[in-house]
């Protein structure tokens, strides 16, 4: 497994920083994201081991039409979280968001579920960017692999958010779909009380 602790923070873009704020709308420079995807539930009886809760969800034309690019700053960074069902998709939000896909960082479960004769105990984290590349090379490099036990049912570690700020710093950031607001987070979802407003006409989050 990663050790966090090890990860050197780094500029995220040259020496420069935007202001958190711009006008009257913060403008971020890193979100997190882990989408509402319409995920097709087995039928309960096929699935009584499965401690799954049924959230809301949204289509994917509608994750796609959230406004992401009018509060992220001209120089950004995305963490969009996806599973092997929904990778196509995954790579449409990003560029309906206005980003670059850079790279993948792998979830290694302990544990998965079995779907089509497959046995799936991974999930994916895809790193985007918008404006300059990040100028990330100097100190430890992210991990494309990350070990750890998994949780709740659709709950990521806390060790992602940690690789993040270890990685970036402490810049204008903001969680999307987010379940509970972790310190120096904006949040936004139908979990939270809501630190910016996302419009759309399925107005959904997790």
């Amino acid at each position: 497994m990663q050790n966090v602790e090890n990860i050197d923070v780094s500029p995220t873009f040259g020496n420069t920083v935007l202001p958190a704020v711009v006008g009257s709308q913060k403008k971020y420079q890193i979100v997190y994201a882990d989408p509402a995807w319409k995920i097709s539930y087995y039928p309960r009886e096929n699935r009584k081991k499965m401690k799954w809760d049924n959230y809301p969800t949204m289509k994917l034309e509608d994750i796609k039409a959230l406004h992401v690019n009018d509060i992220t700053a001209d120089n950004c960074v995305l963490f969009l979280w996806t599973t092997n069902t929904f990778l196509p998709q995954a790579f449409e939000v990003i560029k309906g968001w206005g980003f670059k896909y850079h790279c993948t960082i792998v979830w290694k479960k302990d544990n998965g579920i079995t779907m089509r004769g497959v046995h799936r105990t991974v999930e994916f984290l895809l790193f985007a960017y918008k404006g300059s590349f990040p100028n990330i090379g100097s100190g430890k490099p992210l991990p494309c692999h990350v070990e750890h036990k998994r949780g709740k049912h659709s709950e990521k570690p806390n060790i992602f958010r940690d690789i993040i700020l270890k990685k970036f710093g402490n810049l204008p950031r903001l969680e999307m779909f987010a379940r509970q607001k972790f310190e120096g987070w904006d949040v936004w979802g139908n979990e939270v009380e809501n630190d910016v407003e996302l419009e759309t006409s399925a107005n959904n989050g997790r």
